[in-house]
């Protein structure tokens, strides 16, 4: 059994989900919230201020982050200072960050091209993008297969 406690998955409601898909990287712990880094129905703003709270954690190997769907993938989002924070938490962490879904709730009419200009900030803050995006679905909330292949994904990149 890989050893996968210093791969965290952060971010809103699709973090389980990719949890149960990974069998490198987990959330932190079980319950949505502040201290564990995940929570449904949130943004990035939300996620900054749980990351500022977080201690240090010198030891952690990967940050994936799973965030953008709640806040519409709004590029006026503060991007930089999320990344900055995760970077100051876990300052020896590569960070990875998976497109979330759109299609559904108050992203009906969002576009692919809206979905990779937002993830696009993360990359150019040096931010890896796992590919593919979870994408356009009408329900994000269960096991869809794209969870098996972001999944698979993801344990391909922390090998």
């Amino acid at each position: 059994n890989v050893d996968t406690t210093k791969n965290y998955i952060i971010g809103d409601s699709q973090t389980p989900l990719l949890d149960k898909n990974s069998t490198k990287a987990r959330k932190i712990g079980d319950e949505g919230n502040e201290s564990n880094l995940w929570k449904g129905g949130k943004g990035l703003s939300w996620l900054k201020d749980a990351v500022d709270k977080y201690p240090i954690e010198s030891d952690v190997n990967s940050i994936i982050i799973n965030i953008g769907t709640n806040g519409g993938f709004n590029s006026k989002e503060d991007v930089s200072g999320l990344v900055n924070s995760i970077k100051q938490k876990f300052p020896n962490a590569k960070l990875f960050a998976v497109k979330g879904s759109w299609g559904w709730g108050g992203n009906k009419d969002v576009t692919e091209s809206k979905v990779n200009a937002y993830y696009d900030k993360f990359k150019s803050e040096g931010v890896e993008i796992i590919e593919p995006a979870i994408g356009s679905t009408e329900n994000p909330h269960s096991n869809l297969p794209i969870y098996a292949t972001i999944g698979a994904e993801i344990d391909r990149r922390l090998s």
